[in-house]
């Protein structure tokens, strides 16, 4: 469906994009996730043609949009690409009533005044925006306001739709299941759309597949579960709130591969070609049990336990987040349930334990 190769993006002397390459499937819903200013937004107005790369070729349906071909270069105009775009932004005709605005692109169609009429009632329904058709955007609150944009990008059905931080400006209360809303609503449209974001569960919630952009590149694409439970570099890692450490891979001991970490060694189910070489092991928090006994029964033969002291608790909702040193800092997730049954608290000595299974070890490639 979009086939960008080799895209590099300069502005002044900072270079955003480099060399990214991406292809997003037919009708799927993929994520561009990552920190704010790494280039998520910049490669939307890049796809969508309201600026041009500096290299690079960007194929919508297998048609060159932007970039070149021998000595001839190709540009087509944003309305020639057939994209629907949702700013983070709220851009909405302040001169136009809400329903105005959703009906906008309908009537520029020309479409009968019935049927923009009932797809106009039906997008502010869906939104929760009925009862305000008749108002103003000045009149409207910020959520509102980007819940009308979303509306009046949706009336006219595109078949690309970007979508960059539609829920930032909903109300908190609303934002959880406006998502399940919006996500619904796009499956039925069976477009196909990018949608960017910097929130990791608005991600999970969101997505077919999340491309995590960082160092002006794809570190990497996949699935939810892909990204979270198996991060493909530290810079993944470390966005998504993983544990990330150096080390190195010693040699299989008990069909487990034994790695060591700044003089602590422990065991993954990772491949034994990994032997020998320096490797990256990441760790989420909250796989990691902690006990004040001297094991941890795992129900695994081979679990790792090492013992190490508590040196910051810091309470969230229904969990806390215990930063343990076992020869270096390994952060955990725990129930509060769980904290207080055990009667956890700063200076305590604990055992740390977690399955094998559980940590994801791949070879170290950085210079």
């Amino acid at each position: 469906m979009i086939q960008i190769n080799h895209l590099t993006k300069t502005f002044g002397q900072k270079t955003i994009l480099k060399d990214l390459s991406l292809e997003v499937k037919d009708k799927e819903i993929l994520c561009l996730l990552g920190p704010n200013g790494c280039g998520k937004s910049t490669l939307l107005n890049l796809i969508s043609g309201l600026i041009h790369q500096d290299s690079g070729n960007i194929y919508i349906d297998e048609i060159l949009v932007s970039g070149q071909i021998g000595t001839k270069k190709i540009n087509l105009k944003p309305s020639d690409r057939r994209v629907g775009y949702v700013f983070q932004t709220v851009s909405l005709f302040p001169h136009m009533s809400i329903e105005d605005n959703v009906a906008y692109g309908l009537k520029a169609l020309h479409l009968p005044n019935n049927e923009v009429k009932t797809r106009t009632n039906g997008l502010l329904d869906f939104i929760g925006l009925s009862e305000y058709a008749k108002y103003y955007p000045p009149q409207l609150s910020g959520g509102q306001k980007q819940r009308a944009a979303i509306a009046r990008s949706l009336a006219t059905e595109p078949r690309i739709l970007f979508l960059d931080e539609p829920v930032s400006a909903v109300d908190p209360q609303l934002r959880e299941s406006f998502r399940i809303e919006l996500k619904n609503h796009l499956r039925r449209l069976g477009i196909t759309v990018i949608y960017v974001t910097h929130n990791l569960s608005e991600a999970y919630v969101m997505a077919d597949r999340v491309a995590l952009i960082g160092n002006g590149h794809v570190e990497q694409i996949g699935c939810s579960t892909e990204i979270f439970d198996k991060p493909a570099s530290s810079y993944v890692a470390k966005f998504i709130g993983n544990n990330s450490y150096a080390g190195k891979a010693l040699g299989m001991n008990r069909g487990l591969l034994e790695i060591e970490i700044k003089g602590v060694h422990l065991y993954t189910a990772s491949s034994p070609s990994l032997t020998g070489k320096n490797i990256v092991a990441t760790l989420k928090p909250e796989n990691i049990t902690l006990s004040k006994l001297e094991t941890c029964d795992l129900g695994v033969d081979l679990a790792n336990s090492v013992e190490g002291v508590i040196t910051e608790m810091t309470q969230m909702r229904s969990t806390v987040q215990v930063i343990i040193n076992i020869g270096f800092s390994l952060h955990a997730r725990v129930q509060m349930s769980t904290v207080k049954a055990l009667g956890l608290s700063i200076g305590d000595k604990v055992q740390v334990c977690f399955d094998p299974q559980m940590l994801n070890v791949f070879e170290d490639t950085d210079d």
